[in-house]
């Protein structure tokens, strides 16, 4: 019986193992052909058969990327806005997840409701108004529609700041009263510092989605000096010049940004999402 058992286990962890194996090697697929095709040179994007390994290392892709397109302005905006919304939003996620976790008041519990319902809502439904609105504020051409709305917080970013706040012990938020501070002082003073793990799981969220933003900056942005590294990839490919190499290279750029950031960061992700409060 035992050794039926171990074998069961045996086969269970080996296809457990296979299953994964795939499923990795399905997603990473396309982003391997990428950066093989940006360091293989021009003349490797038309190969047939196609090469899986490089044979060459070549930056001629990346020279016209840069030098051909309004590239290193789609990097700049890009980090601007990235960087920008993650101060904004984080900061704000956490004053709004603060009130909601901490301060009695009427209909606290309708209003998170609310929020978290919000995310329920598609990207479809919100995007004519906003146009509308933003369009008769004057935004248009301007970065402001892509950063005054996460200004306000995000919905999943307050739940995720709450579920955290919640479990830190509310005898710190009194031993603050006693000292005499207010509600924001035992914020910053008192539960900021304890909120490394939510904070960075934020970030790292907040840096992805930004970044990879293509719709909005698609949608309020028209000017080239404005366009993000998504729009820059994009106006790349058209019919009357279509240089693949360069496609490929700058492409192979900005996954490289996020996939580094997320294994540089993910053990904090992954405690940040795991509301494990405070030890010991």
């Amino acid at each position: 019986m035992l050794i039926n058992r171990n074998i069961s286990t045996k086969v269970y962890k080996t296809a457990t193992f296979l299953l994964l194996t795939i499923t990795v090697a399905v997603f990473l697929l396309p982003v391997y052909w990428v950066f093989i095709k940006a360091i293989n040179g021009p003349i490797a994007i038309f190969k047939y058969p196609p090469d899986l390994f490089p044979k060459r290392f070549s930056l001629d892709n990346f020279r016209r990327g840069f030098g051909n397109f309004d590239t290193m302005s789609g990097f700049v905006n890009t980090i601007k806005i990235v960087a920008i919304n993650i101060a904004g939003t984080t900061i704000i996620s956490a004053i709004v997840a603060y009130g909601f976790a901490r301060m009695d008041f009427p209909g606290r519990n309708v209003f998170f409701i609310i929020v978290i319902a919000s995310i329920l809502i598609p990207w479809d439904v919100k995007v004519i108004p906003q146009f509308m609105e933003f369009s008769r504020l004057g935004w248009t051409n301007t970065f402001l529609p892509l950063i005054v709305p996460m200004m306000f917080g995000f919905p999943f970013y307050i739940f995720v700041f709450r579920q955290f706040i919640i479990q830190i012990p509310y005898e710190l938020d009194e031993a603050g009263i006693i000292d005499g501070s207010s509600r924001l002082g035992i914020f910053f003073r008192i539960l900021l510092p304890l909120l490394k793990p939510p904070i960075l799981t934020v970030m790292v969220y907040e840096f992805v989605r930004s970044w990879n933003d293509f719709l909005d900056p698609l949608i309020y942005l028209s000017k080239m000096s404005k366009y993000t590294l998504s729009l820059t990839i994009y106006y790349m490919i058209t019919p009357f010049q279509m240089d693949w190499g360069a496609v490929m290279a700058i492409s192979s750029l900005a996954v490289l940004f996020p996939v580094l950031v997320f294994f540089l960061m993910q053990k904090y992700l992954f405690g940040g999402l795991s509301f494990s409060g405070l030890k010991g």
